[in-house]
């Protein structure tokens, strides 16, 4: 697998033609002098450059000082590829092999990350959105690792835009995959999980206003990286909590938060010399006046004397003297959201050989999305995948696909814990035809990205809740 020395960024080529913005960087691979031998292998230096003016990519075999790099391949931004010598660019890259094939699959995503990037920066927008939909950097474009918000002009991206968080290539395999691997024509409800790419909020996540929801940001313009059909649980259920907690506040508390809302309001008028000595004074004579009648109270003075005193001291004089304390104003105040959390349970019994490897590919795919991801460098750790959680009602009625209308959706989650167990009956046994355990157990917890807010059950945009009086579905 390519290992970059320098994956931080591209650095600007002074040694192409004069006119065109050249980007390079050299990543550390393997090569293979026999390609078809692929337990022997060599450390080499492949150099990558692309060009943001016309777009193309070119791989360089780089060589000591004093010779020249051999050029390995071009990629054209047509999609189109020319490669000088093939069996020369087969030592690096050769396609019938997955190691070295993900090699330079590694090398490309870089290339047109760092393209995209440095073309939002540098070019003009015309030219820069011409180059998006090249088809050599759709892919690119498409999973929204170029976020125009995440790249201003002569600055790096501080988002996913940036090539320094470009994730090492992540396995792939069946798009769908789903369990029993036959399901009988009989209109089956069943679960749907989706993983996606996570999409980071970049700039935008700074602001208060017109801020996108999780859903938005991750799902909208996210292409689905693998789905599992998954049959109905016998046991659903779903907890919506809020967090409110006692809070006191006594009479002295109240006179110093009446004191310090008016040197707030005072300096509020910071900018008019007169409101602002006005008000200071005025906040100032009534907390005298607050305190002057509390303490000439002849009924509640003496105990107030008494507070005054335990708070010098420490101690609690008031009720140790008196027996009593001062009124908390105890209330019961809002603290703010808790987020959802979600537990599934899954039984597999493989019934054959090709529902068996069907089930550890489910369990894989699990493990895999759900696993921190690296960047090239090791220097920075990756959000995990994050996964959508669908009821979907009667598969071949005439409401095929759509959610369940009399169960809860969810918003946009994170698989927080996963546990496999091979031996859930106690017993360990496995068929004779390719020694698949005969049942596993799949426990998946789940925690939604984003809190619950009332406004959302009554929704023109989001067309999984939709209109409050439509009664679509349960809601959140």
């Amino acid at each position: 697998m390519a290992s970059t020395s320098n994956n931080s960024s591209f650095t600007l080529y002074t040694g192409g033609p004069f006119s065109d913005k050249i980007y390079q960087q050299s990543s550390l691979v393997n090569t293979y002098i026999d390609p078809a031998n692929q337990t022997t292998s060599q450390k080499a230096t492949v150099t990558t450059r692309v060009n943001i003016d016309s777009g193309d990519v070119e791989l360089y075999h780089k060589l000591p000082a004093g010779q020249d790099d051999i050029l390995l391949s071009t990629f054209k931004s047509d999609g189109t590829s020319i490669i000088p010598d093939q069996t020369k660019y087969d030592q690096f890259f050769s396609s019938s092999h997955l190691y070295t094939q993900k090699q330079v699959d590694a090398l490309l995503n870089d290339a047109k990350i760092a393209g995209l990037t440095n073309a939002k920066i540098n070019l003009p927008d015309a030219q820069y959105q011409a180059l998006k939909n090249q088809p050599f950097y759709l892919s690119a474009s498409n999973a929204s690792t170029i976020d125009p918000q995440n790249v201003a002009a002569g600055n790096a991206a501080i988002g996913q835009g940036n090539a320094a968080y470009n994730a090492k290539p992540i396995p792939t395999g069946k798009k769908l995959l789903r369990y029993p691997l036959t399901i009988p024509e009989l209109g089956y409800d069943f679960i749907r999980i989706t993983a996606y790419k996570y999409v980071t909020g970049g700039r935008e996540a700074l602001k208060l206003k017109n801020k996108k929801s999780a859903k938005e940001r991750l799902l909208q313009n996210n292409t689905p990286l693998e789905t599992i059909i998954l049959p109905m649980q016998p046991n659903f259920s779903e907890s919506n909590a809020v967090s409110w907690g006692g809070d006191n506040l006594n009479p002295i508390q109240m006179v110093a938060g009446a004191a310090a809302m008016g040197g707030i309001e005072a300096l509020g008028n910071f900018g008019d010399r007169e409101k602002l000595v006005e008000a200071a004074q005025g906040a100032i004579k009534d907390v005298g006046n607050d305190l002057t009648a509390i303490l000439s109270d002849p009924a509640s003075g003496p105990a107030l004397v008494a507070y005054f005193a335990g708070q010098a001291v420490g101690a609690n004089i008031l009720s140790r003297t008196a027996g009593v304390t001062l009124n908390p104003n105890l209330e019961l105040l809002f603290k703010g959201p808790n987020l959802r959390t979600f537990a599934f349970n899954f039984r597999f019994t493989p019934r054959s050989k090709e529902e068996a490897r069907e089930v550890k590919e489910i369990i894989r795919v699990f493990k895999k999305n759900m696993a921190v991801q690296r960047s090239y460098s090791n220097l920075f750790l990756l959000t995990p995948n994050i996964f959508t959680v669908e009821y979907i009602y009667n598969e071949n009625g005439s409401s095929a696909g759509q959610q369940h209308p009399y169960l809860n959706i969810f918003k946009p989650m994170a698989m927080t814990n996963l546990n496999v167990n091979y031996t859930p009956d106690g017993t360990y046994m496995t068929y004779n035809d390719g020694g698949s355990l005969t049942q596993y157990d799949l426990q998946m917890s789940f925690g939604e990205i984003e809190p619950i807010y009332a406004d959302e059950y009554d929704s023109d945009s989001d067309g999984d809740v939709g209109r409050f009086n439509d009664h679509q579905n349960m809601g959140y």
